[in-house]
């Protein structure tokens, strides 16, 4: 297999070093915290959109979506589609909440619905899911660096997770959203490079492809079946999916944040809006590109041998037909992917632990500027943290399936949590806690003891918190209930 050269390295460097760059020009000596984490709620609809949009979308989506119809067909391809349906959830049900109060985290509002245990028992829960998300985003590109140019995979680790943790903790909120905007540019560069390499390549053109990728089931959209154990059914995808995308959306610190840097909830709905439109044509393209893959692949069997691993098809493709220097911009765009996900998260999560962790418990009224260095380190240190963890990422199996598994065991149980406080003011408490601990029990459960499909495990959690919360509620009720903010009953 032919190996990346000297030009397409030195693209992938002057890319890396630049975006770290760019990003660090948003460093501020003086900033505030408000300044540093959301970017003084100044920010326009459109940045913000594009930034949820890195935000949500990785490496494992550019890479995964390909990668899955390349092997198997569309049909996982339905899953985009629940954004239609989740945005509106979103807008109606949550945004009216989180427009009420200067919030920094969506968890702020769960201690004033209830109180700090409730609070601090999504934190963790957040903490753990998107700590555990940005580990296996440093390790993907890390893991094309070694495929296609021998760069040893420790080494990749580390420039990817330090340098996207060196930008960020310098430059806060303002250098994710902007640098994202950039990112999110290379990534459509780069495709759309590859995809129209790949289209020429292919005797017949697009109507071979799709020939071809009819006579072997590449198109095939829909399975109805009632089984439970397949994670490309149509039930599964529409009911599982959607409650997973209400609660990135919705409950998670990553997105969230995006939300709070804008001037008002009608500036965020825009953002949400523009969102929707852009990612399901995006992802459609991406699991085509998989067939298209397919197809050229199957022209050439000979070099079909040499593809270890069906998850590194698209950088594969570039490495061996892409000529030098496109084939450079093709992983430089991968890198962008990551990189983009990477500092959102690693942004959130500090955010996260200084607001909801470290002032609420540790150093309560501290000067701003004591909270503003914390944050600045907190980053740093989630980054660093993160970039230990992707030494361990390769153990999650299929790219596409790899942060799914993690997210839908444990963010059914994240979102029961919060509708528990938007929808009902009679829940408890207590109440909360105990359907919090018997949601997760019962989807670790079923996740190692039922043959059950990843996306059953958020439906399942979701479902017993608000059960298990609501029922112990009316049974053991609180005196004197806490009134919903934003909620109508």
């Amino acid at each position: 297999m032919r190996l990346l050269n000297l030009l397409d390295l030195s693209i992938i460097v002057f890319y890396l070093i630049g975006i770290t760059w760019i990003g660090s020009r948003f460093y501020q000596k003086q900033t505030n915290m408000k300044e540093y984490l959301l970017g003084s709620k100044v920010m326009k609809w459109f940045p913000v959109a594009i930034s949820i949009l890195a935000a949500d979308t990785s490496a494992i989506t550019y890479l995964g979506s390909p990668a899955w119809a390349f092997r198997h067909d569309m049909k996982l391809n339905q899953n985009i589609f629940v954004y239609l349906l989740a945005i509106p959830i979103v807008i109606w049900l949550f945004l009216p909440i989180y427009s009420k109060g200067d919030l920094y985290t969506a968890y702020q509002f769960l201690e004033r619905r209830f109180d700090l245990k409730v609070r601090l028992l999504a934190t963790m829960f957040f903490l753990a899911v998107r700590g555990s998300h940005v580990a296996v985003i440093i390790y993907i590109p890390a893991l094309i660096m070694s495929e296609l140019m021998g760069v040893p995979l420790k080494f990749s680790i580390l420039a990817m997770g330090l340098l996207t943790a060196v930008y960020t903790s310098l430059g806060g909120i303002k250098a994710v959203i902007w640098t994202d905007t950039i990112q999110v540019g290379t990534i459509v560069l780069g495709f759309t490079v590859l995809a129209t390499s790949a289209l020429r390549n292919i005797p017949g053109g697009i109507h071979e492809v799709l020939s071809v990728g009819l006579a072997y089931g590449k198109f095939h959209l829909f399975d109805f079946s009632l089984n439970v154990d397949k994670v490309d059914n149509f039930w599964a995808l529409l009911i599982g999916g959607t409650l997973l995308s209400v609660q990135a959306m919705s409950t998670d610190q990553a997105v969230l944040q995006k939300y709070f840097t804008t001037k008002s909830s009608k500036e965020t709905s825009k953002s949400l809006l523009f969102y929707g439109i852009v990612v399901v044509p995006m992802i459609t393209l991406l699991s085509l590109l998989g067939v298209v893959l397919f197809v050229f692949y199957s022209y050439h069997p000979e070099l079909k041998a040499t593809l270890r691993n069906p998850d590194t098809v698209v950088a594969h493709y570039a490495a061996n037909m892409l000529p030098h220097g496109l084939a450079g911009l093709l992983v430089a765009s991968i890198f962008a992917g990551s990189m983009s996900t990477v500092s959102a998260s690693i942004n959130a999560l500090a955010t996260s632990s200084v607001v909801d962790v470290y002032q609420r418990l540790f150093q309560r009224g501290r000067p701003d500027a004591h909270y503003t260095f914390a944050s600045r380190c907190a980053t740093f240190l989630w980054g660093a943290a993160a970039t230990v963890g992707a030494f361990y990422a390769d153990r999650l199996g299929t790219l596409n399936l790899a942060f799914l598994k993690i997210q839908s065991l444990m963010g059914g149980v994240i979102l029961g949590i919060f509708l528990l406080g938007v929808l009902s003011n009679r829940t408890t408490n207590t109440g909360v806690v105990v359907g919090t601990l018997v949601g997760f029990l019962t989807v670790v459960y079923v996740a190692f003891y039922t043959p059950a499909s990843l996306y059953w495990f958020c439906v399942v959690g979701c479902i017993t918190v608000v059960i298990v919360g609501l029922s112990y509620s009316e049974v053991f009720p609180q005196r004197t209930p806490k009134k919903v903010v934003g909620a109508s009953s």
